[in-house]
């Protein structure tokens, strides 16, 4: 196998992630990070791969990264980057096996996602004031967060094309190049309707970027600038302290599940590609029922 350099082959590795594959921006920087970390163990002058990405190599790294006390959720995703890149150097020839293959996974701790209340989802919602064009805009984004269970990156890359107002539907391109359609409940559709009204009053300074959502300025929106949207209102929200865009997208699912939702249908307008992924919301639903029964029930706390 003839040399190469370790930072280019990691660099041809996240470049079919991205356009081969859909890896977000957010995913990508960990790989490539994680990889980097890897690569500088060794000089910058060419390497054999397979005298490099061995099994000796991966868990004496996989040991130093233990040492910064990462916490188990960190480890795993290194193995799990390792793994990856181990199975892309297979695929591409320049290993005849994937070392990282046998590599334990660590065990990570179980984790619920965060959830609002409805009453805590109405407090961030009703904080936005919607006399001004800008709250307008925003008082939609996040009804179409929770009404529609987005993404901050899906919701900021949607297309005024993607939103058929008179279905109730938006089209969403989510992980891994997938597309889904997902309705858009009644009050979220008419905080849409309203924000469109407005929207070419944003478009003065620059030609429309096409998204649905701009800003002051007309240009398309970023997630950051989502979830800089939602911090602003959960911070008038005192109950509803640390909201992301992503816990109003666990709240979506976890209040359809309550409601006594079909769990593949979740998944769909989730877009999840496993459904495992999507029955962590079954058991939070039943921890909120198992504690509602202990708190009311006569003999619950015993």
């Amino acid at each position: 196998m003839p040399e190469e350099d370790l930072r280019l082959i990691i660099e041809s590795f996240c470049e079919d992630l991205e356009h081969g594959r859909g890896f977000s921006q957010h995913t990508l920087r960990a790989y490539r990070g994680d990889l980097t970390r890897f690569s500088a163990r060794f000089s910058p002058e060419p390497h054999c791969i397979s005298e490099v990405f061995t099994r000796s190599s991966l868990r004496s790294f996989l040991r130093a990264e233990a040492g910064r006390e990462l916490d188990p959720r960190s480890l795993a995703r290194l193995v799990s980057t390792l793994r990856s890149f181990g199975a892309w150097l297979l695929e591409t020839g320049r290993l005849d096996a994937n070392p990282a293959a046998l590599i334990a996974m660590p065990r990570v701790p179980g984790r619920l996602p965060g959830f609002l209340s409805v009453t805590e989802v109405l407090q961030v919602l009703e904080s936005y004031d919607t006399s001004t064009p800008l709250g307008t805009r925003n008082r939609a984004v996040v009804e179409l967060l929770y009404g529609s269970g987005l993404r901050a990156s899906e919701c900021a890359l949607l297309a005024r094309s993607d939103f058929d107002v008179d279905q109730a539907l938006v089209k969403v391109l989510g992980k891994g190049g997938r597309e889904r359609i997902v309705p858009v409940p009644g009050l979220a559709l008419e905080r849409l309707k309203n924000w469109i009204s407005l929207r070419a009053g944003f478009l003065i300074e620059r030609s429309d970027p096409g998204t649905l959502f701009v800003s002051v300025r007309g240009r398309k929106l970023d997630p950051r600038d989502i979830r800089r949207i939602v911090a602003n209102g959960v911070s008038r929200a005192a109950r509803a302290a640390g909201a992301t865009p992503h816990s109003f997208r666990h709240s979506f699912a976890t209040h359809l599940l309550d409601n006594g939702a079909d769990l593949r249908a979740v998944q769909d307008m989730l877009g999840h590609a496993s459904l495992s992924t999507t029955q962590v919301y079954t058991h939070l639903s039943r921890e909120r029922l198992r504690d509602a029964y202990r708190k009311a029930h006569p003999r619950g706390e015993d």
